[in-house]
């Protein structure tokens, strides 16, 4: 028997390229499997116009991509910081999708509801006759996200980032105090949220982060690197910008006492978009190739993995990705500490430039590498496996469905968020 979902995405949830479109993804295609998905989107890169059709067909429900440029997006974040709203939902702020949502769940026996991150919270979490069996997938606390951007940022910048952070933080307790339930994507997210959200803590839960593991599993791809050469590499859309500091971290902090210890040792920051920063870094050592085909070779030919991230909210593909593989990975704490996994044993965690190039250099020349990848690949097939987090998804809906009702906004104390607080454990870090 089939049942009709509605799906708010803040993006395409295609292609499955990067976090939240491998998540939104899932979703989509798990929903579309058990009837006709009405989605409602925004396409803010225009290298994704092409792809509505095939997101349509794979719906099998009403659909509405709504494009939004950099000059909108601009002129909606000049106008988020006169009304006082956040700028994360005056982007995603559309007249046509409020509509659209009102007809669809006027004409349309929706059954399941699904609001995937908090952009697309105030399409729904005033309409107190449905916002009771909404399910909303926060996936990350994004306001942690802005904070930490806060403390690493200055003048009218780090103000910004403070402001987004109060905004977001508000606007994530009041959907998590009307919405059914709240997911987030691992128990260290959710548990933080529910400190900062206590009076949905009841309702707060989790839906883990999978991965791919037939498409990332050890496999015959071609080496892109010389031989003799111990590749170090990472992977992640370089304008993304936890991803951009934390290579320019890896290379002005930690790539000079690696290059001393290895003779061998070259570095790769594989991804698009990397900015002009991250260009000048380059060097007969280390390599910027901006976007390439597909990066599994690279993952594959690569000595070590490495993901030096500053600021991280939330769960790492890039990171289960490499483990998947069977590759040595070394990691910040901030990479993973939503993962349940050991230094030493299913990878190397160090957040000090020095010890992280140390344990580059032992993920690479380690007798143990070998077992520590194949501890990786099993770790991953024992808790990121999309269709053990699917089936979980399914039993979630079947109980805000039988338990949902109108619920009306809780008593919500002020929120004070310190953007002073928390900062990384090392120094010298920022880019």
């Amino acid at each position: 028997m089939t049942s009709a979902s509605l799906l708010l995405c803040h993006r395409l949830p295609y292609p499955p390229n990067k976090g939240d479109k491998i998540r939104s993804y899932e979703l989509l295609k798990h929903l579309a499997a058990r009837g006709p998905v009405h989605l409602a989107c925004f396409i803010d890169d225009p290298g994704d116009l092409k792809y509505r059709d095939e997101v349509a067909r794979l719906a099998g429900g009403k659909c509405i991509f709504v494009p939004i440029g950099r000059l909108t997006k601009w002129s909606r974040a000049a106008q988020a910081l006169l009304s006082g709203q956040p700028v994360t939902t005056a982007y995603f702020a559309s007249p046509k999708i409020h509509r659209w949502v009102s007809e669809v769940l006027a004409s349309e026996p929706v059954e399941r509801t699904i609001v995937f991150g908090s952009a697309m919270a105030p399409y729904l979490m005033h309409d107190r006759a449905r916002a009771g069996s909404v399910l909303f997938d926060m996936v990350d606390v994004d306001s942690d996200k802005w904070r930490q951007y806060a403390t690493w940022s200055t003048g009218f910048m780090r103000w910004i980032y403070a402001r987004e952070a109060r905004t977001v933080a508000a606007l994530e307790r009041a959907a998590a105090a009307v919405f059914g339930k709240t997911l987030l994507v691992s128990e260290y997210e959710a548990e933080t949220f529910r400190q900062m959200a206590p009076e949905s803590a009841a309702r707060i839960g989790v839906l883990g982060n999978g991965v791919d593991l037939a498409r990332f599993s050890p496999g015959a791809f071609k080496s892109p690197f010389p031989s003799g050469e111990a590749a170090v590499v990472m992977t992640g859309h370089m304008d993304y910008r936890p991803n951009a500091d934390g290579a320019l971290w890896f290379a002005r902090e930690v790539a000079p006492h690696l290059f001393a210890s290895l003779s061998n040792a070259h570095v790769y920051f594989v991804g698009s978009n990397p900015p002009p920063a991250l260009r000048k870094v380059q060097s007969p050592r280390i390599t910027v190739t901006g976007m390439v085909d597909d990066v599994r070779p690279y993952i594959q030919g690569a000595a070590s993995v490495v993901a030096p991230l500053l600021i991280a909210r939330g769960v790492q593909n890039k990171v289960l990705e490499a483990m998947a593989m069977g590759k040595p990975v070394v990691a910040t704490h901030e990479a993973t500490r939503a993962l349940d996994v050991h230094s030493g044993r299913e990878l190397f965690i160090e957040s000090d430039p020095r010890r992280f190039a140390d344990a580059v250099a032992a993920a690479i020349e380690n007798p143990l590498r070998d077992t520590i990848a194949r501890n990786a690949r099993q770790y991953v097939e024992q808790n990121h496996d999309w269709k053990t987090i699917m089936s979980s998804l399914d039993d979630l809906l079947d109980q805000l469905a039988r338990d949902s009702r109108p619920r009306s906004p809780a008593t919500i104390r002020p929120l004070v968020v310190d953007t002073g607080a928390c900062k990384p454990d090392f120094t010298g870090a920022k880019a």
